[in-house]
């Protein structure tokens, strides 16, 4: 039975497929912004501005000119753009009310997302097969993946204040650097524009889940602000040391001095809490009563924006993240380890660009400079060995990237090519060059897309420098990938693009076996090993919803292979196939004039893919299959200062499936809140 349902459910949603989190919305802008966005764009192009409110997601027909940013780092339309790039609005987020944002990012195509056990716990996500260190994340552009690990922690991050989450699938090591292998993924928060108002919500349900979140947005005159603070918690589902709770706050704020310069401040802050009763996982199914972990974030950024011209523009940025993670573990019945951590990240950054605009093209300028620092604190006392260790470590990262852009006369292409150089204070100079090629064939109502992309991932800190583990004599993971594709569009109402890629990745890091011993207490330590080779295809429809039923959805196809003598090299975590679809309803003045109602049913389907056991073993871990409903409905009453108000239901995994992200780690069972929300 198992078999049948993992076969049958990826070709149902095929059936079923459109993608509001793909699609081409009409972004609505301040005029500040449209007029920002005007002098980046050559004549003739898409001038709006980015964000706004997703039309698929809001039962409206769907325009074909949303701008994104993250791409080639500028504001450029979907359909100039040469690489695979995907759109979570945070207006689908909301219609959803997900908390969190590692939930949305599962309803995109090519993305995994992978989560040990209870909320809260320690979530990844990867793009097309590649590794959490190898997926670039960013924070409003603000790199957060940690020194240490290589990594970022979703678990805690919330959609409070998100605008919207854009995903580049494939190496963007051309414009970013390291750990863009797989991808970029740029989560980007809400600028305050109309009347100043404030929203309340409240929620609760089983488990003794609740989440609060105050928002406020608005603009006066020349300045605008957004920003909110949230609390949310649970119990977990499991009977002992499973709860968690996670404390919020985000706030952008823009000026405008003139119709030529802008500053921007933003911040982001998150203290959370959370039990580990499978940190013992390592010595069988046993409780662990005792573990815990404490984290605290904080990013801060500064950025300056200014037109020398309608042709010269330039922006400043500078920026401090801090993400310190503290565990503990006692001894309990059974498990006579202990274990005590304290491991600060930092990364204090500058980074300069220059665009400018020809009447044939565009070139695009920058240099970065980035300085990282951790401290690593590891006190382990176990049966087998004590390991008190401590090491610091502060790496300096220097980089320069060109980028040019120009169309063919007749607008018959466009052709982009640049590439980026890194200096890195451990390894030397890494040289990524990448280009893109964009052929609207115009007769036919579509579009062809193809690139090539190079990247590195320099080791992280632990990697090289962690004691009895590290290895300083590691070289950088070097890949190269090629990207094609076609959409084919429908008029403005629906559209569909199959794309291929194909990614390899020399001098693979991963754990070698080593003699045990006082200078190798686990075994094996790392080391550069063979290569992975993956190869994929993604299929993905947008269709318009149809007397407010809307369809949504994505196929994704991945085949990886790993070329080395290390066992430990194989693929983990890396299903063949993935889907997701969504089903949109949304109907007006159901009960009464002026009200409305509106469901969102999403269905996630992740195929079989090998794992790693907490005992160590390369084991199957089996497909699954989620079912998530949100039903919001607004009675559309005005009274005072209430503008409106909206109640909500939610459930996740509805049909209470038994399944694990990571193996060894439960996953939780059926989950349902009500909830209120209320803007003034």
């Amino acid at each position: 039975m198992r078999l049948a349902l993992a076969t049958f459910f990826p070709w149902f949603a095929l059936l079923t497929l459109a993608a509001p989190a793909h699609s081409q919305g009409a972004p609505n802008a301040t005029p500040a912004a449209q007029a920002t966005a005007a002098a980046l764009n050559k004549p003739g192009r898409n001038k709006q501005a980015a964000g706004g409110v997703s039309a698929a997601a809001k039962g409206r027909p769907v325009k074909l000119g949303e701008v994104v940013v993250t791409a080639t780092r500028i504001r450029q339309p979907l359909s100039e753009i040469g690489t695979s790039v995907s759109v979570m609005p945070g207006s689908q987020m909301q219609d959803q009310k997900l908390g969190l944002v590692a939930p949305a990012m599962q309803q995109l195509p090519g993305v995994e997302v992978n989560q040990a056990g209870s909320p809260g716990t320690q979530t990844d996500v990867t793009i097309r097969g590649a590794t959490a260190a190898q997926t670039l994340i960013l924070l409003d552009g603000v790199d957060v993946n940690t020194a240490s690990t290589g990594g970022f922690d979703f678990s805690t991050l919330t959609t409070d204040n998100v605008d919207r989450v854009e995903v580049v699938r494939g190496s963007g090591g051309a414009l970013y650097g390291s750990q863009a292998i797989g991808g970029v993924v740029n989560v980007i928060s809400k600028e305050g524009q109309g009347t100043p108002h404030f929203s309340l919500l409240s929620e609760g349900g089983n488990r003794a889940t609740e989440r609060q979140v105050l928002t406020a947005n608005g603009a006066q005159g020349n300045f605008a602000y957004s920003g909110s603070i949230s609390y949310q918690s649970t119990e977990g589902f499991r009977p002992i040391n499973d709860s968690s709770d996670n404390l919020s706050g985000a706030l952008r704020l823009d000026y405008h001095l003139n119709s030529d310069t802008t500053v921007r401040g933003f911040a982001r802050y998150i203290r959370s809490n959370v039990d580990l009763v499978n940190f013992s996982n390592s010595v069988g199914e046993r409780l662990d009563p005792f573990a815990h972990q404490r984290g605290e974030f904080m990013l801060f950024k500064g950025e300056l924006e200014h037109n020398f011209s309608e042709r010269l523009w330039a922006k400043w940025s500078g920026f401090f993240v801090r993400n310190e993670i503290r565990l503990n573990d006692s001894p309990s019945p059974g498990n006579p380890s202990s274990e005590a951590d304290d491991i600060p990240d930092e990364t204090r950054a500058s980074e300069a660009q220059l665009v400018y605009t020809w009447d044939w093209g565009r070139t695009v300028a920058g240099f970065d400079f980035h300085d990282r620092w951790a401290r690593i604190r590891n006190n382990l006392i176990n049966p087998f060995f004590n390991l008190f260790s401590t090491f610091t470590h502060q790496r300096q990262e220097y980089a320069g990237y060109l980028e040019q852009e120009e169309t063919l006369p007749g607008g018959l292409a466009t052709i982009t090519g640049g590439f980026r150089v890194d200096g890195n204070s451990d390894f030397g100079e890494e040289v990524s060059p990448a280009w893109a090629l964009v052929i609207p064939l115009k007769r036919i109502g579509a579009v062809l897309r193809g690139s090539y992309s190079e990247g590195f991932r320099a080791p992280s800190f632990d990697e090289l420098f962690f004691p009895g583990f590290g290895n300083p004599n590691l070289q950088p993971e070097l890949s190269s990938e090629y990207d094609g594709g076609i959409t084919k569009y429908f008029g403005e109402a629906a559209n569909v693009s199959v794309v291929y890629f194909s990614r390899r990745i020399h001098n693979l890091i991963v754990p070698v076996p080593c003699t045990p011993g006082p200078t190798c207490p686990f075994g094996s330590e790392a080391g550069n090993a063979g290569r992975v080779d993956t190869q994929g295809v993604e299929f993905i429809p947008a269709l318009s919803p149809w007397h407010g039923i809307g369809l949504s959805g994505n196929f994704t196809y991945l085949d990886e292979t790993h070329r080395s003598a290390q066992s430990s090299s194989m693929p983990l975590r890396t299903p063949k196939y993935s889907a997701s679809s969504t089903l949109h309803f949304a109907h007006n003045e159901l009960l009464r004039a002026g009200d409305e109602l509106s469901a969102d049913f999403v269905y996630v389907f992740v195929g079989d893919r090998d794992d790693v056991s907490p005992l160590g073993s390369i084991l199957d871990n089996p497909a699954y299959h989620l079912f998530n409903l949100t039903v919001n409905y607004s009675p559309g009453l005005r009274w005072n200062l209430i503008r409106n108000e909206q109640f909500y239901v939610r459930v996740q995994n509805m049909f209470d499936r038994r399944y694990q992200s990571v193996l060894g780690f439960k996953s939780p069972p059926v989950n349902f809140v009500a909830g209120v929300t209320t803007t003034f």
